[in-house]
């Protein structure tokens, strides 16, 4: 039986390639992890966007965090008029919204944010 330390090296070696892979997830609602995870939605312009980028180097560089909240993390970059208003976010327009286990919203910034912010807010939250 493998040991928690050869899990969770898999663990962090499965999102370090899910976060270098666009992710498959479209059309997500923020209820979809309600009870189970928080999550935190990157919405890009595009796949191309340097906003998007550099959020996902700075989330694969603090993996251990990820791993140690559970923390989804979903790429949206090629969302529809219709998806971009349910997640509140303009078209063209780069955010990062945080949710937490509950499936509210716990915070949205406008910018690439710091995994250390990401964690301290789910932290407060409880996840």
């Amino acid at each position: 039986m493998a040991g928690p330390t050869l899990v969770r090296l898999a663990l962090a070696f499965a999102l370090t390639v899910a976060l270098q892979v666009p992710c498959a997830v479209r059309a997500q609602t923020l209820d979809t992890y309600r009870g189970r995870a928080p999550a935190v939605f990157i919405v890009a312009p595009d796949s191309h966007s340097p906003e998007l980028a550099a959020q996902a180097q700075s989330l694969k560089a603090a993996v251990a965090g990820v791993l140690a909240r559970d923390l989804v993390v979903i790429e949206l970059d090629d969302l529809t008029d219709d998806q971009r208003q349910r997640f509140g976010v303009a078209q063209g327009a780069f955010q990062v919204i945080l949710v937490g286990i509950d499936g509210t919203v716990l915070q949205r910034w406008d910018a690439p944010v710091a995994p250390a912010t990401l964690f301290a807010r789910i932290d407060a939250a409880g996840k």
